[in-house]
């Protein structure tokens, strides 16, 4: 799938022309906020660091975060009613709405039922997905191993960007280590982030980033989780600094290491394909191989994934983004939405993005479509997408 160039759109919005009509959309959903994926101890052991204790199993979704995702989904309901897409009294046909979880993680499958839950909340939506913990192609990528010239292609990408590091990530991973180890780099201690070469591993035939960027950078996006957590300032180590801004400092760790791996075209090609596929089907009004929920009746369909899947295809798309509010541009409950609009030229794409800023997500404020909703990317097809920013 070619990469579009991006230009202005050459035609005026869907909802500024007379008659337009929103046919179908797809939305594209991170999980809500969740623990760190590992325990404190043995993030300890990797950063030097004496982490919090979290009310839930790793990776688990939180109370809290099925709050924020909730206002989400709010939102959107109240988006897509208002754009005629959504019944704005009594409940939709069963086919018209699908909504399709990765089965493999606990909070991909509670977040898909929040959707179900808050879509229509009357009317008794159900999410589904494959059986519990079994890996999922449309989340996960082709099921078939990277081929040795992908493989190849994957490492050449990799030495590109790794030899040119933006000039603000050595200043946050510094900023980092006097949070998490401040003594490490001078006693050579293992917590030293700049002493650890950032490198591509390969585990079982899958690429995966080594090094102090990586560990900066899971370090960097538990900093943020444990903030819009809403954890008591006792327990996060800021070090007496203003939480807010300090994220905002290290994140720049965080978006480097998702460039340096999750964005790599060759990658976000084998990992994306078949979601980009149920993408362009859904949108098509055709049926969508491994989601056996859509059908040509279906007009909403929500994909609750993670961040490696908007990443993925972003990258195929095309598609980049950040936020004045949330140093993190795939942030917990952060939607990305492809709409098909019919209009007197023609059909007509239009991604439009949802989130919620970093304090909303810690104080539980609702978001609105003011604040939280924009165009990022427009055209007469998927693959003419231009950006709208």
């Amino acid at each position: 799938m070619a990469i579009p160039a991006f230009a202005a759109p050459t035609l005026p919005l869907p909802s500024t022309q007379r008659g337009a009509m929103l046919e179908r959309v797809v939305l594209l959903t991170r999980h809500g906020i969740r623990s760190p994926t590992k325990p404190p101890r043995t993030l300890q052991a990797q950063t030097g660091h004496a982490w919090a204790q979290w009310p839930v199993a790793p990776g688990d979704l939180t109370e809290h975060g099925r709050q924020a995702l909730a206002q989400m989904v709010v939102l959107v309901r109240q988006y897509y009613t208002q754009a005629g897409l959504l019944q704005s009294g009594g409940c939709p046909t069963s086919a018209s709405i699908a909504i399709w979880a990765d089965a493999k993680d606990h909070r991909t499958r509670e977040s898909g039922g929040i959707w179900a839950d808050q879509l229509a909340p009357p009317c008794g939506l159900r999410a589904n997905a494959l059986p519990d913990g079994q890996e999922d192609p449309i989340f996960a990528g082709l099921p078939a191993p990277l081929s040795a010239q992908e493989q190849s292609a994957i490492t050449q990408e990799f030495s590109q960007r790794a030899h040119t590091q933006p000039p603000g990530v050595a200043a946050s991973m510094t900023t980092l280590q006097g949070v998490l180890a401040p003594t490490a780099c001078a006693t050579n201690t293992p917590h030293c982030l700049r002493a650890s070469k950032t490198t591509l591993v390969w585990k079982k035939g899958r690429p995966h980033l080594a090094g102090g960027i990586a560990t900066g950078g899971t370090a960097a996006e538990n900093l943020l989780l444990e903030y819009a957590q809403g954890m008591p300032a006792q327990a996060e180590p800021f070090g007496g600094r203003d939480p807010a801004p300090l994220i905002g400092q290290v994140f720049p760790l965080h978006t480097e290491e998702s460039w340096l791996v999750r964005r790599l075209p060759t990658l976000a090609a084998h990992k994306g394909a078949p979601m980009a596929a149920a993408v362009q089907n859904t949108l098509a009004g055709k049926p969508v191989d491994g989601i056996p929920t859509v059908t040509e009746q279906t007009k909403l369909l929500v994909l609750a994934g993670h961040d490696t899947n908007l990443d993925a295809l972003a990258t195929l798309y095309g598609l980049d983004w950040s936020f004045a509010d949330q140093p993190d541009p795939t942030a917990p409950d952060t939607t990305l939405a492809f709409e098909l609009w019919r209009t007197a030229h023609g059909p007509y794409i239009v991604v439009r993005l949802f989130h919620q800023g970093l304090e909303a997500l810690r104080t539980l404020a609702p978001p609105t479509p003011a604040l939280n909703v924009r165009v990022i990317a427009a055209g007469t097809s998927l693959q003419a997408l231009r950006s709208a920013q």
